[in-house]
C-alpha cells in the first residue's frame, strides 16, 4: 500500500504542474499578466511551502497516533 505522504507529494506535484500549465496559457495573453501573475506567484509559493512542511514534518509519536 502506498504511503499517504507519497500520495500527497504526487498530488501536489501534479497540482503544481497543472497550475503552471494554466498560468502559461493565461499569461501567454499579454493583457492577462497584471491580473494572473501575482496570483500565480503566491499560489506556487503556497504549494511549495505546504509540500515542504508535509515532507519535513516529524514522524508521529505513539501518543499522537
Amino acid at each position: 500500500m502506498a504511503s499517504l505522504y507519497k500520495m500527497l507529494g504526487i498530488g501536489y506535484v501534479l497540482a503544481v504542474i497543472g497550475l503552471l500549465w494554466e498560468i502559461f496559457t493565461e499569461v501567454s495573453h499579454g493583457a492577462a499578466i497584471p491580473y494572473t501573475l501575482p496570483f500565480a506567484v503566491v499560489a506556487v509559493i503556497g504549494f511549495v511551502v505546504y509540500y515542504l512542511f508535509v515532507h519535513f514534518a516529524p514522524p508521529p509519536t505513539e501518543e499522537h497516533k
